[in-house]
């Protein structure tokens, strides 16, 4: 109850009556004064009830009062673009992921995921990085194994070489003229395994190789050179100009192998190399038979051996394409065959050019 109120109360006074009512008596004896005090105190005490429950009902009016229609709207504004401002962080968050996925699988699929493929670019949302991440450990490690592994090979292969040469020294000492040379055939062919193996071993340890620029001009100027010193002259057709992506011993090896392989099955053996938008195309073609077309893509399985034409396969491992296919897919390019229309087989060699 505030101060007003209750000088309002102690001030209120009913007015009082000129005379007493008939048959009123006081208490001292006196008509009319008990029945005035009795009137006056039932005045104060309605007086008080009515004030305070004024009071009372003054004072609990604003908190049950409703909200102002227009601070509603203010309220309903603000959680509503408070809603939109998160659905838009949201939305974006969503899309940076998603483009950032597709980057990289993008990237991979370029790429390939063996060993010996450059490492990601570990940029990008959180959850994008910590793939990135996961995979150039998983490509480092299987590179690692897989070089433990061909380091095994090659010296398996390797000390098969002693026992090989103890059993052809023995040989010639067999009398029986037939079965020396029978024998002597089979050693000869388990040579040829043996270092079949240990070159597989030796180029496919390449694909470890980091991809890096390379001179194709120089790189293949000085090949030449090596099979015209032994006796061999191939004719080069175009001129590259330009570097590529490349691992220098996988791109010597690959040619040499492609060109090994024109010389071993056909005639007239020549590089030509041809520039297109972004890659270099090095083709190595010969004069010979070729290669059946049911045989096309599974000479490049290992331990196939091609039989060119109609004629019969050709001594051979049947590891050597395999390998070059590995080393060029290593190397981000690709290696296919090819029956030429005027006779004999390209090899096409796709290598990736730098880009300025």
């Amino acid at each position: 109850m505030t101060k007003k109120s209750r000088a309002s109360i102690s001030s209120f006074h009913p007015p009082r009556a000129s005379a007493a009512p008939a048959g009123a008596v006081s208490s001292s004896g006196r008509p009319g004064r008990r029945s005035h005090g009795l009137a006056l105190i039932a005045a104060r005490a309605l007086a008080v009830a009515t004030l305070g429950q004024n009071v009372h009902a003054a004072t609990l009016s604003p908190l049950t009062c409703p909200l102002d229609d227009s601070l509603r709207w203010i309220l309903c504004v603000s959680v509503l673009v408070g809603l939109m401002l998160l659905a838009v962080f949201l939305w974006l968050e969503a899309m940076d992921h998603r483009a950032g996925a597709a980057r990289l699988a993008r990237t991979l699929e370029q790429q390939g995921s063996g060993a010996g493929m450059p490492e990601l670019a570990e940029s990008g949302p959180s959850a994008i990085v910590r793939l990135a991440r996961a995979i150039n450990n998983v490509r480092r490690r299987q590179s690692e194994r897989d070089v433990a592994h061909l380091d095994v090979q090659a010296a398996y292969a390797h000390d098969l070489r002693t026992p090989l040469t103890r059993m052809g020294l023995r040989c010639e000492m067999l009398e029986d003229a037939s079965l020396r040379e029978a024998m002597e055939r089979d050693l000869a062919q388990m040579r040829e395994l043996v270092e079949a193996s240990v070159a597989s071993a030796r180029l496919q340890r390449s694909v470890a190789e980091p991809l890096q620029r390379v001179d194709a001009d120089g790189l293949l100027g000085s090949l030449m050179r090596d099979y015209r010193e032994s006796g061999r002259a191939i004719a080069v057709d175009g001129h590259i100009g330009q570097p590529v992506m490349a691992c220098p011993l996988a791109l010597r090896r690959v040619l040499a192998n492609l060109i090994d392989n024109a010389l071993r099955y056909g005639s007239d053996v020549r590089v030509s190399a041809r520039v297109d938008a972004t890659s270099l195309v090095l083709a190595v073609v010969d004069s010979g038979p070729g290669i059946r077309p049911a045989q096309m893509e599974a000479v490049f399985a290992p331990w196939v051996r091609a039989q060119q034409g109609g004629s019969e396969a050709k001594a051979g491992s049947g590891l050597g394409l395999a390998i070059a296919r590995r080393l060029a897919r290593s190397m981000q390019g690709d290696l296919q065959l090819q029956n030429r229309r005027c006779g004999g087989l390209e090899a096409r060699l796709t290598l990736p050019l730098v880009v300025a």
